[in-house]
């Protein structure tokens, strides 16, 4: 390398290259991608320090043929003319004539104007004789605005021959965007320097000198994050500490030589403000501008450095550091690093400044709806007593909105014993067994609060208000035991106790009330509470008037009456005027929905589920059952499967083991339906039945899926089995009036004794299972027991009106079996003039509009239609229409 005498020895080092460790892993895929982009104008490669960057460009170089210069920045060159003498230095040191006017211009008393310099110096980098990659290190050091406009002047018309590549720990104030768009740009980040664990694996094994088991690399590269100096540091660590011992035991941030590294890479170069905030921030899991200035409030030089210019250090890359959000506000520190800040504050804060700092996070974090971390520092820093106190006063807003998962982390990060002996935070807890559908567990939890209460001596007032929630939560624990009267009583009692503040907890009670007087049979008496309590609702909407009329429609539900259920759903207006609001579209798409597929109105059911939010009350999986139940029956199995796979994976992400249960109940079902019958008996064999509650209220029942499957087996075990659910189904579903699952029931008791022979009894038990559904309209019902039914189904003896209904079930059944037997595919058996009459009835028009439009007469205008009908599986013109815009074929209409 040849350099000009002018230039000090102090600027000759700066063009020296670095050397490459002898141990370094050459990441030949990135070479690749160095070498691809040397033909473009710019590389930049950018990542926090410890990423291996300069070796990597270093190495790239080191093996390739061609002229290469280096030049290593400081604080010293960000002023333009400062900058510009380095980079022709840089320059000339591999092209010894280059840039002879630049370096000219250096020499001329005075100084030329800035932009006489840039203009020549842009001149001569056009006209160099031969290609140059010219390596920019320390990038980030610059922080002049003019200097990083010189290099966006050069790249607007980048010169023929210079290749830039600039190195920096964050990405340079250049205007990239455009580069990126010109296709002049190639970018290497952190993600792609991170190591892999093979990569790993190598540095490890070279490093300790001997093999390294692959749990111990595993252990090592999780604990480094691919983090390259990590790798190297945990290499380290294992060759002190020998191979015998365990490879990870030695490697945290506070181990002596981890902790080496960061003092003097991360912490010392700071100032002193930039030191105490480093060690305040790591506090936290992840902190962003306005958290950091709540952290600095009582710091030395905190006043000095606000949380938006700490930001700002943390992202230039300074510190081992990444982005948690898309927006870049929330930072989180490296693992280890963040351990080596930890020991350090630890060593320089006493106990009692250190709670202050939890206490000061807990308030921030509370105040900005972050629940878990307030909860977590509250803890840490007053104790198991003031962060109880802290969930608790959340009450209202986790209740409010349904914050279930949320509610459980914050319960788990409290000590077990503090949630035991604090009667609010078991009423918390009680709740949210409750939600979670373990009857039990809430049962066992709402006696230990009794016990509490009665120890509570003078916390009168808070002893009532949680005694008053008590009772709103033993009123449905008897509701859904069957106990309407004791219920009523319980409810009755939290009505009158709670304040008019605790929403949710009356509107339980409320819900009980009407709940109790539908099990004793008076339907209009439970109809006429929710109406009054509808009527006297304080509001939110979302919060007392959705869940009474979800109430409402799970009552008109269990008695089987869907016009009723229907007519709620549908209504913009109900009681008192208030509005059936747009938000719980989730809610009403679901009730809807259950109307229309039991009407075996299978497109406007698959219609109105696929456009409701399935969010409302707790109804997204249901409506996911719901949903998956429609698809089935229109012949789409694979695609209800793939639905309750999906909400299968859901409920285990979020351990909602109640709901998932449910889920495999479902899952079993469609496996019947779709004549897989070992996978519903292997569901069977492991469905634990639990106790019994008969207050059915969802769409189906995993214990009449369990009948299913043990009368499809065909064993006298099984169908004995069988009977006895039934019959004691029959007893307690008849008792409690819930006659929409009473049916079911007595369905599949014909079903059961007709495989036995007892045709006599088969036919009196479908007749009675009919006569209760032929009110409401019930279709689906009988057809998703399968063609097993059909025999008896035809045996029935009735009257006319009966007939007619019956008639509808037939040719509901007939339909299903085209469907589910794979012989039909809609649109495919649609005719020319049947797709012609479709797009007509699109258009609304008549029997007699169509005839005189296509020039045929109406009685071929009927047959085609209801051709169309048969094949779109659909029962009215307008089912047919929605049908037929979902599978696409009415693109145009």
């Amino acid at each position: 390398m040849q350099v000009d005498s002018a230039f000090s020895p102090f600027l000759r080092s700066k063009l020296q290259r670095p050397r490459v460790v002898a141990d370094f892993v050459a990441r030949d895929e990135l070479q690749r991608r160095l070498e691809d982009a040397s033909m473009m104008p710019l590389t930049v490669v950018a990542a926090p320090l410890g990423y291996g960057k300069t070796s990597l460009v270093a190495h790239w170089l080191e093996g390739r043929v061609g002229r290469a210069a280096w030049l290593s920045l400081d604080a010293g060159d960000s002023e333009p003319q400062a900058f510009i003498r380095c980079l022709v230095a840089a320059v000339r040191s591999a092209l010894p004539g280059a840039c002879s006017e630049t370096f000219a211009c250096f020499a001329a008393q005075p100084l030329p104007p800035l932009a006489v310099i840039a203009a020549v110096l842009g001149n001569e980098l056009d006209d160099l004789a031969e290609p140059l990659i010219l390596v920019l290190d320390d990038l980030h050091c610059i922080e002049n605005r003019a200097t990083y406009a010189l290099l966006d002047s050069l790249l607007l018309r980048p010169p023929h021959h210079l290749h830039l590549v600039l190195i920096g720990r964050r990405d340079p104030l250049l205007s990239l965007g455009a580069l990126r768009v010109r296709g002049a740009l190639n970018e290497i980040g952190p993600h792609d320097l991170q190591f892999s664990r093979q990569q790993a694996a190598e540095i490890i094994e070279r490093g300790a000198g001997s093999e390294v088991s692959a749990a111990a690399v595993q252990r090592l590269h999780e604990r480094s994050g691919g983090w390259p100096a990590g790798v190297r540091l945990a290499t380290l660590a294992l060759r002190q500490r020998g191979a015998a011992a365990d490879p990870a035991a030695g490697f945290a941030g506070g181990a002596p030589m981890v902790g080496q590294y960061f003092q003097d890479a991360v912490l010392s170069p700071q100032p002193e403000a930039v030191r105490a905030l480093l060690l305040r921030t790591a506090l936290v899991d992840c902190f962003c501008a306005s958290l950091c200035d709540a952290l600095a409030a009582d710091a030395a030089g905190g006043q000095d450095l606000s949380g938006t210019r700490f930001m700002d250090f943390v992202r230039s890359g300074s510190v081992v550091a990444c982005p948690v959000d898309d927006a870049g506000e929330w930072y989180r520190y490296h693992p280890l690093l963040r351990e080596f800040l930890q020991c350090r504050l630890a060593a320089q804060m006493d106990v009692p400044a250190m709670q202050q700092l939890h206490l000061r996070a807990a308030a921030w974090f509370a105040e900005h709806d972050r629940l878990e971390e307030a909860v977590g520092h509250e803890l840490a820093g007053a104790g198991a007593a003031a962060a109880g106190h802290l969930l608790a006063a959340q009450r209202d807003r986790l209740l409010q909105h349904r914050q279930h998962l949320r509610l459980a982390r914050c319960l788990r990060l409290l000590p077990a014993d503090a949630v035991e002996a604090d009667p609010e935070l078991l009423s918390l807890k009680a709740w949210l067994l409750h939600q979670q559908g373990r009857l039990l567990e809430t049962a066992a939890v709402l006696d230990r609060i009794e016990v509490l209460l009665e120890r509570a001596g003078a916390q009168a007032q808070v002893a009532a208000l949680v005694r008053g929630r008590l009772l709103a939560l033993r009123s449905m624990q008897g509701y859904l035991e069957g106990s309407g009267e004791a219920a009523a009583r319980c409810a009755a009692q939290a009505l009158a106790s709670l304040p008019a503040e605790c929403i949710d907890e009356r509107v339980v009670a409320e819900s009980v009330i009407a709940g109790a007087r539908q099990l004793a049979g008076d339907l209009a008496g439970a109809r006429q509470s929710i109406d009054e309590a509808l009527a006297q609702a304080p509001g939110p909407i979302a919060r007392c008037q959705a869940p009474l009329l979800a109430a409402r429609c799970f009552i008109d539900w269990m008695a089987a009456d869907l016009s009723a259920l229907h007519l709620v759903a549908r209504q913009d207006q109900r009681v008192a005027g208030a509005p059936w609001g747009s938000g719980d579209g989730g809610l009403r798409g679901y009730f809807l929905g259950l109307v229309q597929y039991q009407r075996n109105e299978l497109a406007l059911a698959e219609q109105t589920l696929l456009s409701a939010p399935a969010t409302a009350v707790g109804q997204r999986t249901e409506h996911s059952f719901l949903l998956a139940a429609v698809c089935q029956a229109l012949g789409q199995a694979s695609r209800a499967n793939a639905i309750i796979d999906a909400a299968c994976e859901h409920l285990r992400q979020q351990d909602d083991l109640h709901a998932l249960q449910r889920a495999y109940a479902c899952r079993a079902e469609l496996a019947l339906r779709q004549g897989q019958l070992a996978l519903a008996s292997a569901w069977a064999a492991s469905f634990d039945p639990g106790p019994l509650h008969f207050a059915y209220h969802f769409s189906s029942a995993p214990h009449l899926t369990l009948a299913k499957v043990w009368i499809a087996e065909g064993s006298s075990e099984g169908r004995e089995q069988a009977a006895r659910l039934l019959q004691l189904l029959e007893r307690e579903l008849a008792a409690r009036h819930n006659i929409r699952f009473l049916i079911e029931v007595l369905a599949l008791q014909s079903l059961l004794q007709y495989g036995l022979g007892d045709e006599a009894a088969a036919a009196d038990l479908l007749g009675r299972a009919v006569a209760l559904a032929q009110p409401g309209g019930f279709v689906r019902l009988f057809v998703d027991l399968g063609q097993q039914l059909l025999p008896p189904l035809r045996r029935l003896k009735l009257d006319r009106s009966d007939s007619r209904y019956l008639g509808q079930i037939l040719a509901a059944f007939d339909d299903d079996w085209l469907a589910c037997s794979g012989r039909q595919e809609p649109r495919a058996d649609l005719t020319r003039r049947e797709l012609k009459i479709l797009k007509l009835l699109a258009v609304r028009l008549s029997n007699v509009e169509i005839s005189e439009e296509l020039c045929i007469s109406r009685a071929t205008v009927k047959r085609h239609t209801q051709n169309i009908y048969r094949k779109l599986r659909a029962s009215s013109r307008r089912e047919a229409v929605v049908r037929a815009r979902t599978l696409n074929i009415l693109l145009d209409a």
